[in-house]
């Protein structure tokens, strides 16, 4: 592995170690029109049991673009991981509201099967994630619908599955502390 990608990968897994204490907020359940015209609620992506890593990005970004076969593979492997992916699509470089004829050709040219919802920059601040500084933007919502972390530019997928398994062990420690208490407080 060269150095730079090691270092990449610490800073990007660094980051959102510290990033998950900054965010405890649950996402508000929000309408989007989706790519397939259809109408969605968020959460019906998120906070069902499941880990879910929401992609902000836009079809004319080129680090979007470089990021999308890796979110695809992410996608692909929900059986095994265990893990939701959606896309929040919005207009590059503008920010203004996504063109839904330019994601469908965007998601048929690059085969992008995972749901995408369209927003604006408003949109994303109404999530309560504060502005939004660029695309992609990754979010990773635990599986009771809270934000755990927030990174701007793409996230390496290892990044994505370690951030995840950190918090699953740490939740699974403070259960097990809990639990133990409260064994000793009935004794």
């Amino acid at each position: 592995m060269k150095l730079s990608s090691l270092f990449n990968k610490i800073l990007f897994a660094a980051f959102l170690s510290l990033s998950s204490s900054l965010y405890a907020a649950k996402l508000p359940d929000v309408e989007f029109l989706g790519s397939d015209t259809q109408v969605h609620h968020l959460e019906d992506y998120v906070g069902n049991g499941k880990w879910t890593t929401i992609v902000v990005w836009g079809p004319k970004c080129p680090a979007c673009i470089n990021e999308m076969p890796n979110i695809q593979d992410l996608y692909d492997d929900k059986e095994t991981t265990n893990i939701n992916v959606i896309g929040l699509v919005i207009d590059y470089p503008s920010f203004s509201y996504a063109k839904l004829k330019q994601v469908q050709q965007f998601e048929e040219d690059y085969f992008i099967t995972f749901p995408n919802l369209l927003i604006s920059a408003r949109m994303y601040e109404k999530l309560g994630l504060g502005r939004l500084k660029g695309t992609p933007t990754v979010i990773l919502v635990d599986p009771e619908g809270k934000v755990s972390a927030v990174q701007l530019g793409g996230v390496p997928r290892g990044v994505i599955e370690s951030h995840i398994a950190k918090q699953n062990a740490k939740k699974k420690t403070l259960s097990t502390k809990a639990k133990k208490s409260g064994e000793e407080k009935s004794l």
